[in-house]
């Protein structure tokens, strides 16, 4: 189980002024959520559409690393995720996220069942390749091979667009979720999940109360969101904030950088 937080602001400014009041409640669950953390955000997407990354697998509240990553980031679309590794996968920044494909970074809370077969299944639609050992680089690689299908019929020459992306994880997860019911006989305990580009931010939700940690709230895995003037920010539970919104399982939302238009992508 992790934490996510994920931002677009209508300005490019630095994340500690983007969010100021929630930056620090934040970063405080790195207590529990102690297992690394990682930073992704672009700086200049008129220049370069490469995200500019910065991970540890130390905690993010005692890591003069992580002070300083957050410091550094500037500017419109700026994800955030601290780690609490699943039992048996290792600590190292292979398996830290975000993890990055190309322009678009990905961030996952949550864990399922991971099978030789399962495996097979995911690396055989020929998405992302994963360079560490967790699922979630396997659920990257299926949301990958999903929007590479959806770019490749609508015969997008830019490539996937923001709704694409957002159709592509909910996509992913309902593949996903039916193949762990076959194969494991149980769904995903969650797949909830943030991925960026350098023009928009996708958050999606999903989980399975019955396997909910029992000794959190039950909301735990609840993702939320606000929207303001300046900004919109998706973020996991932990922290009381006020009037933020709830996204329904299997929802997802696609918030667009120059015009924080936010687009909500009902359930499959």
């Amino acid at each position: 189980m992790c934490r996510l937080l994920g931002v677009v602001s209508f300005t490019p400014r630095p994340l500690e002024r983007i969010v100021p009041a929630e930056l620090p409640l934040f970063t405080a669950l790195s207590e529990r959520h102690k297992d690394g953390w990682g930073v992704a955000w672009y700086p200049d997407p008129h220049r370069s559409r490469t995200p500019e990354l910065r991970k540890g697998t130390d905690t993010a509240l005692a890591s003069n690393a992580y002070g300083d990553a957050v410091a550094e980031a500037h500017g419109e679309v700026i994800a955030v995720h601290l780690r609490r590794a699943s039992v048996g996968l290792a600590l190292e920044l292979t398996n830290t996220h975000p993890f990055v494909e190309g322009e678009v970074t990905f961030s996952h809370n949550g864990q399922f069942d991971l099978s030789p077969e399962l495996r097979e299944r995911i690396l055989a639609r020929g998405g992302r390749r994963p360079e560490g050992t967790t699922d979630s680089e396997l659920f990257l690689s299926l949301i990958t091979a999903h929007a590479r299908k959806a770019a490749a019929d609508g015969a997008a020459a830019a490539g996937p667009s923001p709704q694409d992306w957002a159709l592509a994880v909910q996509r992913a997860a309902a593949e996903l979720t039916a193949w762990l019911q076959e194969i494991a006989g149980r769904p995903p305990e969650s797949l909830n999940c943030l991925l960026t580009t350098p023009d928009a931010l996708i958050a999606f939700a999903q989980h399975d109360p019955a396997q909910a940690p029992a000794d959190q709230p039950r909301e735990v895995y609840d993702l939320r969101w606000r929207q303001d003037t300046e900004r919109v920010l998706v973020s996991s539970t932990g922290y009381e904030r006020a009037d933020f919104a709830t996204l329904p399982q299997g929802g997802a939302l696609s918030i667009g950088r120059t015009t924080l238009a936010v687009t909500e992508h009902p359930p499959l």
